[in-house]
């Protein structure tokens, strides 16, 4: 082994080799722990700090399932509808028919058409004074985006030049 190689490895060897004991045994500085002032806040005018009990959030209506009055599934709350001023829910989706998701459409009702009641376990039960056969044959709801694709294909539709068919095609002579 030449000088330098075991000059090398003994400065790798301690570069590498743990501390000594007594710098081991040295405890960190104590520091006193952070007492943590609480936050300071102001409410802004309008705002409710805390949900009543005669009150409940959309998202307990949204995914919930509505019986009929023979407690038969007439199908599930999807959304709600809320005026342009924010002042009223005006009414709900509920999606009908099909089966596992497939097929279904939805139908929008206005919101006193909807009963609900608090169940013994705190949730609650909703139900309609309607039968789910009713719903399934009602129209299908249109949401502001939904006309606007509407009009637009019928717009598109309307301006596209006409394609020949294939009875206006001229046969080729032989």
């Amino acid at each position: 082994m030449t000088i330098k190689t075991a000059a090398s490895m003994t400065a790798l060897m301690l570069a590498f080799a743990p501390a000594p004991l007594a710098l081991a045994q040295t405890a960190p500085a104590q520091r006193a722990p952070a007492v943590e002032q609480p936050k300071v806040t102001t409410p802004v005018p309008g705002q409710i700090l805390a949900q009543e009990e005669n009150t409940m959030l959309g998202k307990d209506l949204i995914g919930e399932t509505v019986y009929a009055p023979d407690k038969a599934k007439i199908g599930t709350i999807s959304d709600l509808v809320l005026s342009k001023d924010a002042k009223t829910v005006e009414g709900f989706l509920i999606g009908v028919g099909g089966f596992l998701g497939l097929g279904e459409k939805s139908v929008a009702l206005k919101l006193d058409r909807l009963k609900i009641s608090p169940d013994p376990d705190g949730s609650v039960n909703l139900s309609m004074d309607i039968k789910k056969e009713e719903l399934t044959n009602a129209p299908t709801f249109k949401s502001r985006m939904d006309q606007v694709a509407e009009k637009e294909a019928e717009r598109i539709r309307r301006e596209a030049p006409a394609q020949p068919g294939p009875a206006s095609r001229p046969v080729p002579k032989p």
